[in-house]
């Protein structure tokens, strides 16, 4: 389902609109150095064995603000 959302739902939407679909950024200061714009929990690691890790959404908007690129990031 994720897979879904960012290949056919996120692409060239607004930072606003990306908001309105999501929900609100985190105010984290997790992946920061990444030079993300948003960020997402996404719950539990799902490939660990043992589960002590999350899963985040990072976001980048491009120049004009737009959704440019995701990652899927474990802290």
């Amino acid at each position: 389902m994720l897979a879904d959302v960012v290949k056919s739902v996120l692409p060239g939407r607004t930072r606003v609109e990306l908001e309105q679909i999501l929900g609100p950024s985190l105010e984290t200061s997790y992946f920061k150095s990444s030079g993300r714009d948003l960020i997402y929990v996404l719950g539990p690691q799902r490939d660990s064995y043992f589960v002590i890790d999350s899963e985040w959404l990072l976001i980048w908007l491009d120049k004009d603000g737009r959704f440019e690129r995701y990652a899927i990031a474990n802290d």
